[in-house]
């Protein structure tokens, strides 16, 4: 039985509906691999040497920081609370603060467990851990570390090996790109979820 003219009619609008939103869909497809080549990109870049540099001196901070807080912080809540006072504390003065009797006791040389704690290197004492120094000697650290790299030429770094053009943007600059790369590629998802969702409704499945 063939169609009538309005049968026809609404067929064929109901085709090239489908045609349009299939290429928009398509579209947006390609749009989210592109984007997602380029959120890659960014991520992987080297960054200009000098902030490589910069971030070397930032990393310094970074981890003494994290020292002082993940390692110091809680020897000294040890310290201060009889968890290194051993077999000279009862059980029931463990996470209290420390007597009079120990705490006396740890300032005097070799007078017991306490006068030989470790607060800076308590949670690795079998090795030296250059993060004591990141976390109380910072400053003098960068000021090292600056004057060696002031020395040092780009192919030290390896920036020899490197084509100018695969050399990025700088941290700050690229952290703005990154962050507007993925604000456009959850707008393309939504965008993408939104047209197959359109597609479905008129019997497309994609």
């Amino acid at each position: 039985m063939s169609l009538t003219p309005e049968e026809m009619a609404a067929f064929n609008k109901v085709k090239n509906t489908v045609k349009t939103i299939r290429a928009g869909y398509d579209t947006v497809c390609e749009n989210i691999m592109a984007t997602k080549k380029q959120l890659a990109e960014l991520l992987l870049l080297p960054v200009p040497v000098a902030d490589l540099k910069a971030a070397i001196l930032d990393f310094v901070d970074a981890s003494g920081g994290s020292y002082l807080s993940e390692g110091v912080k809680p020897a000294i809540i040890a310290f201060a609370t009889n968890h290194m006072s051993g077999a000279s504390v009862q059980l029931g003065e463990v996470g209290k603060p420390l007597g009079f009797q120990l705490l006396e006791s740890a300032v005097i040389p070799s007078s017991g467990a306490l006068s030989r704690a470790q607060l800076l290197t308590y949670s690795e004492k079998h090795q030296f851990n250059d993060m004591v120094l990141y976390a109380f000697f910072g400053e003098l650290v960068k000021a090292g570390l600056s004057a060696v790299m002031d020395t040092m030429t780009d192919a030290d770094f390896g920036y020899d090996k490197l084509h100018p053009a695969k050399i990025g943007t700088d941290r700050a600059t690229r952290r703005a790109a990154i962050q507007a790369k993925q604000e456009q590629l959850a707008a393309l998802q939504t965008k993408k979820t939104t047209l197959a969702d359109n597609l479905r409704q008129l019997g497309v499945i994609v």
